[in-house]
């Protein structure tokens, strides 16, 4: 049970400062305890906080008391019938009190009532801890998502698609609602209802990066939504947020936007671009190995109800990860 003196509330625009103060505290905590490796951590953006909350005002919670002020954080993120919870955030002080716990349960409801069919989140494998607390909340772990990243150089820039594949930036199209539409009906074909126009929007809004669609026979085969802008300050890399080819087609297209996105993310001087996989999508697995990408960070999916939809056979690459 919490604390009674806490209070769980909606989020306001005017907590960001205190949102990105408590994020920074609870990760700088978590990193310098179990995770010396990684040389620092930086605080998030305006603009990615401000983005959660624009996206799903009444999914996104602070966690206050009359001493400590907002003392965590947790967001959600509606993406058609699919939803998932994250980043949740609580100071060190009052973790082990059920804050972090009642968090997850605001917005696991919160996406109930959103009518979501598949909901779930994803955490750090080997940070015990969470992992008891998801699994006390009633989660259950769906399998491991690999972040897999690789250094570019511009010396031996990828080559782009070639014969019958055409990739175009959504930036620079002028139908664009026609391509949203292909971007819905391909998210649906993976998983009944999933719907990633949402993020492409955000995207747009918040100049985050670009989305590309790759193009076979005529019709819109694929489709890359890449960020540019980092989520934390001083980070320098470019992220796939999600990439997704019509069920059936060759992997082809995963190259095609792979290639693309590379070379995008050379022009604009970032020197390394990661990419999302599920690890039972052997053949994405694989394919990223051939292009010498490595494995860089784990996440474990957990599902609060349904299936992410992920498979062997499909070529859904996405993290539930903020």
């Amino acid at each position: 049970m919490v604390d009674m003196s806490v209070v769980i509330r909606r989020m306001r625009v005017e907590d960001i400062e205190d949102v990105k103060r408590v994020d920074m505290v609870t990760w700088k905590f978590l990193i310098e305890n179990s995770y010396k490796d990684i040389p620092k951590i930086t605080p998030r953006t305006d603009q990615n906080i401000l983005s959660y909350l624009r996206a799903d005002p009444d999914g996104a919670f602070v966690a206050s008391d009359d001493v400590g002020g907002i003392i965590g954080s947790a967001f959600s993120h509606v993406w058609g019938k699919t939803g998932w919870a994250g980043p949740v955030s609580v100071l060190p002080s009052y973790q082990g009190r059920g804050v972090g716990k009642e968090l997850v349960k605001s917005s696991l409801r919160y996406l109930e009532d959103e009518d979501c069919a598949d909901i779930g989140l994803e955490t750090m494998p080997e940070n015990t801890i969470n992992v008891g607390m998801y699994l006390r909340a009633g989660l259950k772990p769906e399998g491991l998502v690999l972040i897999m990243g690789k250094k570019l150089d511009e010396r031996d820039p990828p080559q782009e698609a070639a014969g019958k594949i055409s990739v175009e930036r959504l930036s620079e199209s002028d139908v664009k609602d026609h391509i949203l539409a292909q971007i819905r009906r391909i998210s649906d074909s993976l998983r009944p209802g999933l719907d990633y126009s949402k993020e492409v929007k955000l995207t747009e809004e918040f100049s985050f990066g670009d989305t590309l669609f790759a193009t076979a026979g005529g019709k819109v085969a694929g489709f890359c939504l890449m960020h540019t802008a980092p989520r934390r300050t001083e980070m320098r890399a470019c992220s796939v947020r999600a990439l997704a080819v019509q069920p059936g087609l060759k992997e082809d297209i995963v190259e095609a936007l792979l290639a693309s996105s590379e070379l995008i993310a050379l022009d604009v001087g970032l020197p390394e671009i990661s990419v999302p996989v599920q690890c039972q999508t052997r053949r994405a697995v694989d394919l990223l190995f051939s292009r010498e990408y490595s494995v860089v960070q784990t996440f474990e999916r957990m599902m609060w109800m349904g299936s992410s939809g992920s498979g062997e056979k499909n070529y859904n690459l996405v993290t539930w990860s903020g």
